[in-house]
């Protein structure tokens, strides 16, 4: 006999959560100021890379709807990649990702808007900048701050050059 109320089994659980997660990935928005950034940036030559927990289904369900972003992509490290040993805020991610890159992490500039993530980025050496949920109450946000090289609310708002590279003019903008 079994309780109705009863919480399901682990892999149960694990299962409902990664179909939820796979049903959003399609209708994922990008970052407000995102697509502009990723153009300015391939302009300078710089390689970049997507460094993201998500697993590779999920990835590819977002390329979808964001394919102007990723093709200016070098690689991309899933959080289902046999490299990537330890999830986030392990450094596990960003140092495969640098490695692909064939740059030292401490070369690297990292985008995050999970406070995991900033951990991961300062624990490979990276530079962070935090994009912090609007939603997050003013403590959260601060943990961001303490924690990030830089914190902005979109990518509208960053413009490069506290990390040697100018945005704006990048941009147009």
């Amino acid at each position: 006999v079994t309780d109705e109320r009863s919480p399901p089994n682990p892999d149960q659980f694990w299962k409902n959560w990664e179909d939820a997660l796979s049903s959003m990935c399609e209708e994922i928005q990008a970052c407000n100021g995102a697509t502009e950034v990723v153009e300015a940036l391939s302009k300078t030559g710089l390689p970049m890379a997507i460094a993201t927990s998500s697993r590779y289904a999920g990835v590819e369900k977002k390329r979808k709807r964001h394919e102007t972003i990723f093709q200016h992509m070098k690689t991309i490290v899933a959080g289902d990649d046999p490299a990537v040993i330890n999830g986030k805020p392990a450094p596990d991610i960003y140092l495969e990702a640098a490695r692909r890159l064939q740059v030292d992490p401490s070369e690297c500039l990292v985008f995050e808007d999970a406070l995991s993530g900033v951990r991961a980025g300062k624990a490979a050496g990276c530079f962070v900048v935090a994009i912090p949920d609007k939603r997050f109450a003013q403590e959260e946000k601060e943990a961001f701050i303490a924690e990030a090289d830089a914190v902005v609310e979109d990518l509208w708002q960053f413009d490069g050059r506290q990390f040697g590279l100018d945005v704006h003019s990048l941009r147009g903008g």
